[in-house]
């Protein structure tokens, strides 16, 4: 297997593309793909300021990593649940904090059970929900952080894989809402920034290599209340298809970006967004949900 550029012995072969890539060839080509997909989404702006949502997994700090070396003026935001099962919160904030030391750049960590005097165990085992309250908390804090700080978008990790294994779930109960908000990059509208998917045509196994020749460091702890058993399954048919016909999925998800607007036409208008009583951040009722569950006693 030679790299596609300098024929030289290649490290990885990504079908999709018809092509394969030593280290250094590899990186090039990863810098290009996310600026390209930030072009064409017009997701960034030359010196625009940009919060990134980092878990400590590959794909949030990849997205950290690359949009640093693109440039931009990269801020972090780490949300520590407080899960001391396995490990997985204070792997994953050390590495997190590890990461963004190393190169220089700010960091904040919020800790729920600092804030709050609870973690994410406490609120989900009250209401018996985990994955819904947490997906709820950790959505409110970054884009609560991205409006209070001023800055022009909210990056997340992402990835092809992801997006359009949702795409399909979507479609396969025919969600009009969540069809209509699929995109890789989101106006801002109703008080909340821009909001971005810089990795949206790069598949998880592209990222993982992009993280192995950059050395990227992410957790190993995996949280021991996840439910995502149905998104998995969703993922491996889609995997079965790619395996078949390389490229599928980024036809797939591209070809729903071009098409996303007729999922907003004669649908039900959005309810109107207002500031939340307690904290200020848009919200459909008086006071939001997270301020129900957080900020109640």
């Amino acid at each position: 297997m030679k790299c596609k550029v300098c024929r030289g012995p290649a490290l990885a072969g990504f079908p999709a593309h018809n092509a394969n890539f030593c280290a250094e060839h590899l990186d090039q080509f990863f810098l290009r793909q996310v600026e390209k997909t930030i072009r064409r989404y017009q997701m960034l702006q030359p010196g625009e300021r940009v919060l990134v949502a980092v878990s400590g997994g590959k794909d949030s700090l990849t997205v950290a990593d690359v949009l640093d070396r693109l440039g931009y003026a990269v801020r972090g935001v780490h949300v520590d649940l407080g899960i001391d099962d396995n490990g997985f919160s204070s792997e994953s904030t050390a590495l997190c904090r590890e990461f963004f030391t190393a190169r220089g750049l700010p960091l904040e960590i919020y800790s729920l059970k600092e804030r709050f005097g609870r973690s994410i165990k406490d609120v989900g085992r009250r209401f018996n929900r985990f994955c819904s309250i947490c997906g709820m908390t950790k959505r409110h804090v970054m884009n609560a952080r991205a409006v209070e700080q001023g800055l022009d978008a909210l990056a997340t990790g992402h990835n092809l894989d992801d997006l359009s294994a949702a795409l399909f779930a979507n479609l396969m109960r025919w969600d009009r809402r969540y069809l209509a908000k699929g995109l890789p990059s989101l106006p801002p509208e109703g008080g909340f920034c821009r909001k971005i998917k810089p990795l949206a045509l790069l598949s998880e196994k592209e990222i993982a290599t992009y993280a192995a020749v950059r050395d990227i460091r992410m957790v190993t702890a995996t949280c021991p209340y996840s439910r995502e058993a149905k998104f998995k399954r969703y993922k491996e048919l889609l995997a079965a298809v790619e395996h078949q016909s390389p490229g599928t999925k980024r036809s797939f998800y591209e070809g729903y970006v071009k098409t996303a607007s007729v999922f907003q036409v004669g649908g039900q208008a959005a309810p109107a967004l207002g500031p939340c009583a307690v904290c200020g951040m848009p919200t459909t009722v008086e006071v939001c949900t997270f301020c129900k569950l957080w900020r109640s006693t």
